[in-house]
This record gives structure tokens, sequence and C-alpha cells, in this order.
């Protein structure tokens, strides 16, 4: 598949849920304070946000409670230049608490966002054409299949939809054990013919993919292991899904505060290595797999060579460690990193 390149595009779609993200500190200051800070987040929202910080037209689809707090979030998403369609509904707005030292791949999140609009929504109110009016990439995260069968099953058809429309596909494997507890996350496989680009790292895609780690790690982000493992996951990808062209796996490891952080590409049969960053502290663990997921898209779709797209998505990701909240800020400016 040709990737689309800035000239003949328009729109990038996110398809996910909207959801508001409740940081108390851990020590529980907030409780005699009576106060805590609170962000808007979700993956693709995530995503979507960097994207139109970047000035690239963006579309978000999504639903939102029939109140004021849908209506405020409507019209905080189009002041960030964000294209909206909204499944509007009675209800309330999913929602989930981590502090800024939790990390959302461990069991320190509680979500509470069932039921929630999303979850409860059929997402039968626009039609394809309106979905795709003007859309020349469709990105989705693996949370939005894992939310409700309808949200699955919206997922499947939008994405073969736009592979029928010609569409790129994109899809970031980022696994929720807590949101996989009573279902199988090998569903995801259905997703996988209409995919091109997919993000995720060696460990989400044995979870999704049941395509196994199988060199001996030492746990310390320097084991050559680690590069052999991508390569041989990539390679496995390609050859049960051979519509997906490019391959991100972004490796983070931490050590009580310290972290070292890095990434590879797989495009054109090689293994692309990013530059290896490091820091004693970092801010934030939210967003920063979602600020790299819209560098690899920003990139792709300016025409990019293959190593720039991700020495820029690494950057991007790391810079994000050190901005609170769940979406990256001004500070982030992905043409002068």
């Amino acid at each position: 598949m040709k990737f689309n390149t800035m000239q003949d595009s328009t729109k990038i779609l996110c398809f996910g849920e909207l959801l508001l993200h409740f940081a108390p500190d851990s020590e529980g200051n907030w409780l005699n304070e009576q106060s805590l800070k609170m962000y808007v987040g979700g993956a693709e929202y995530n995503v979507a946000a960097a994207l139109s910080q970047w000035k690239n037209p963006v579309k978000l689809l999504s639903a939102l409670p029939e109140n004021f707090v849908g209506n405020q979030l409507e019209s905080q998403l189009k002041n960030k230049g964000i294209e909206v369609l909204t499944e509007k509904t009675q209800g309330r707005i999913g929602t989930f608490y981590l502090s800024s030292d939790g990390d959302m791949q461990n069991a320190s999140v509680v979500y509470d966002r069932f039921p929630s609009v999303f979850t409860q929504s059929d997402f039968e109110t626009f039609s394809d054409d309106e979905i795709f009016s003007g859309v020349k990439w469709l990105h989705i995260s693996t949370i939005t299949p894992a939310l409700s069968e309808n949200a699955f099953l919206k997922c499947l058809r939008i994405m073969k939809e736009a592979r029928t429309r010609n569409i790129t596909v994109s899809l970031d494997l980022n696994y929720r054990a807590l949101l996989w507890q009573n279902q199988n996350p090998h569903k995801i496989k259905e997703l996988m013919p209409f995919v091109s680009v997919l993000m995720g790292n060696i460990w989400s895609v044995e979870q999704f993919l049941n395509i196994p780690v199988e060199y001996e790690l030492n746990g310390k982000f320097d084991d050559e292991n680690l590069l052999k493992q991508a390569e041989k996951t990539a390679l496995e990808i390609r050859k049960q899904f051979p519509a997906v062209e490019k391959i991100a796996n972004t490796f983070r490891f931490t050590n009580g505060e310290q972290i070292n952080y890095f990434a590879t590409l797989f495009t054109d049969e090689k293994l692309l290595i990013s530059e290896k960053y490091n820091s004693d502290k970092i801010e934030e663990r939210v967003g920063s797999g979602d600020s790299f997921m819209a560098a690899l898209i920003h990139g792709i779709l300016k025409g990019h060579p293959d190593q720039q797209i991700l020495e820029d998505a690494t950057r991007v990701a790391f810079k994000k460690l050190f901005v609170k909240g769940d979406t990256i800020d001004e500070s982030i400016n992905i043409e002068t990193l």
C-alpha cells in the first residue's frame, strides 16, 4: 500500500473514548486540600491533540454525554482545532484515577469507565461517508475494541471500510490488563489484516498476537537480545499479516526514578534503531506512547526518511515524560526538536 503524502492528504481520523483523568497526589494530600488535578485524556484523543498542535487536520470520532460536561468538552476540542463527530446520549463520561508517579500499565490505575456514554454507544449516528469525509488516515488503539462488543465491531467495520477507500490504517497495541480481564486479547488478530502501521512492543505483541518472546532477556535496556527479538517479532508479524508495512517498538526501562528509553522501526525488511535517552527523574508516565504514535503518523504523512521519522518520534516521546498531563504542550514542537 502506498502511504498517502501530505500533498494529497487531508484529515487524520481517530476513533476512541474521551476520558477525564483525575490525578490525586500519591500521598493523599488532595483529601485535606479538597483539590485534585484533572486532565482530558484517552489514547486516541492524545494522538489527535498532538497532531492538531502540529497543524495536521484531525477528526475525532467519539461519544459525549448530552449535558454541560459534554458540551464544554466539545468546545474545548474545537478550540484545539479538532473536528468532532460525537455520539450524544444521556449518561456519563468515563474517568480514571492515576497519580503522576503512577503507570497506566500496572495496578496503580483505577478505571471508572463502565458504563459510560462510549461503552454504551451503538455508534450508529454517523454514516461511513460522514465518518470518512476528507479522511486519508485512520488511527485506533487496542484500548477501544476492549471497551465493548459494539466498539470492537465498529473498529472492525471502519478499519475494513478504510482499506476499501485506500485509507492508511494505524493501530497502537497498548495492552491494559485491567481492560482484558474477562475477554481474549487475541481477538485483536481480526483487526490486523487492515493495518499498515503498527506500534507497540515485543510484550504487547505477545499478548495480542500470540507471537512469543523467545530470546532470554535480562531486563536491562542495553540487552542486545531486545533488538534480536524486535526483529524476530517484526518478521513474524509481516509473515502473518503482510499488509503491515511499518512496525514500531518502544522500550521504556525504569529503575526507581531512573529511566532509559529508545525505540525501533522495522520497515523495508530492516530494523532501524533510535538514539537512546536516559534521565534520573521524570515528571509524567501518561501519554508518552501516544505522542510517539502521533509523531510517527506526522512523519510518514510528511514523507520524511524512515530514520528521521523514528528519531523524531522517540525524541517527542521522551520529551513527553517531562510534561504533566495526558497530552503534549507547546514546548514539544516536532519541527524544532
